[in-house]
């Protein structure tokens, strides 16, 4: 099976700052993979690249077999397939524009008419225990954890084949937190959608990920299967995070 998202020595150097170091790595398709670092790490330089949102100075980028390539006509069919949940999702969305004028830009792209739009979306909120009347109201008259599930609810609504979370829990209460990441294996296994998690939180991607990558001042230092890359890390850098978060070690995980 081709990999969802397939990276080869992606570069990219903004200055003196090498925030790109050679990264190489590969993303199954219908997986939960997680990208774990710090800040400033390079994870969501990464994130923005695979979108096609940073151009790369040197190095190759994959997604379902087919080379990214760069252009607003290569961004807007991108959409269809490849979508994005941003670390703050209230500025995702614009704010001088009712949430329902939002969900009509998804059925304008798709070139869906909006009344198909809005019988997916009744269906989309209600997996989201959103209120329908959340569509008439304006992104600042939402709650934070409304704000993020709506936005979950506009990236679904793009029937993407691959959703890319960043620091999806950040912010919100620590019972909403656990909430929002069995939704999103909850959607991941009944869409079978691959599913790329960014964080700095060990403790989220222990919980959640299949498979993760460990990123350092632009590199990836080491990877593999998150219960053998936490059990049993290889690189200093990485038993220094886990030390950070050590209830990480009694969490039963996924199974």
């Amino acid at each position: 099976m081709t990999d969802a998202i397939a990276i080869s020595n992606a570069q990219l150097r903004f200055g003196e700052t090498a925030a790109l170091d050679g990264v190489s790595l590969t993303i199954p398709q219908g997986t939960c993979f997680g990208i774990v670092g710090e800040s400033g790490s390079g994870k969501t330089t990464l994130m923005r690249a695979v979108l096609g949102l940073q151009k790369l100075d040197q190095g190759e980028i994959r997604i379902l077999g087919k080379p990214l390539v760069h252009g607003r006509a290569a961004l807007r069919e991108r959409a269809s397939f490849i979508q994005p949940i941003f670390q703050d999702p209230a500025a995702s969305l614009s704010p001088r524009s009712r949430i329902r004028t939002l969900m009509n830009e998804v059925g304008t792209v798709l070139r869906e008419p909006h009344a198909a739009t809005h019988e997916r979306l009744a269906v989309i909120l209600g997996r989201l225990s959103l209120p329908p009347g959340v569509i008439d109201k304006y992104p600042h008259e939402i709650s934070g954890g409304q704000a993020r599930r709506v936005a979950i609810a506009r990236a679904l609504l793009m029937k993407p084949s691959i959703l890319i979370a960043d620091e999806p829990t950040a912010g919100l209460d620590v019972s909403v937190q656990g909430d929002l990441l069995n939704l999103l294996q909850d959607i991941r296994r009944s869409q079978n959608i691959t599913l790329v998690v960014i964080s700095h939180n060990l403790a989220i991607m222990r919980l959640i990920a299949e498979n993760a990558v460990v990123m350092r001042a632009g590199n990836v230092i080491e990877g593999g299967e998150v219960g053998s890359l936490f059990g049993s890390p290889q690189e200093v850098y990485t038993r220094d995070l886990l030390a950070a978060w050590p209830s990480i070690r009694a969490v039963n995980t996924k199974g």
